[in-house]
């Protein structure tokens, strides 16, 4: 998660795939679009699609930041 240097640490602490699925797919979605992205720069995609994926990976980004916000893991018990 290079584009989340920040959360590395509570990323890495979360439990198994499994028991956040619905995180996992955020995650997933993130890596996907990223990848897309560099690759419409890459290609010199139009200026459309590249706008479209930029803004697309900040909203999964801001998405993700927001939820680890929630998260507290360990959880208090």
């Amino acid at each position: 998660m290079l584009k989340l240097p920040a959360q590395r640490q509570l990323l890495q602490k979360l439990p198994a795939s499994s028991s956040w699925p619905f995180f996992c797919n955020l995650l997933e979605a993130y890596d996907e679009g990223c990848v897309a992205l560099e690759a419409f720069r890459r290609d010199g995609a139009g200026r459309f699609y590249i706008e479209e994926y930029e803004t697309m990976v900040a909203e999964l980004e801001a998405d993700i930041v927001r939820d680890l916000a929630r998260v507290v893991w360990p959880p208090d018990r």
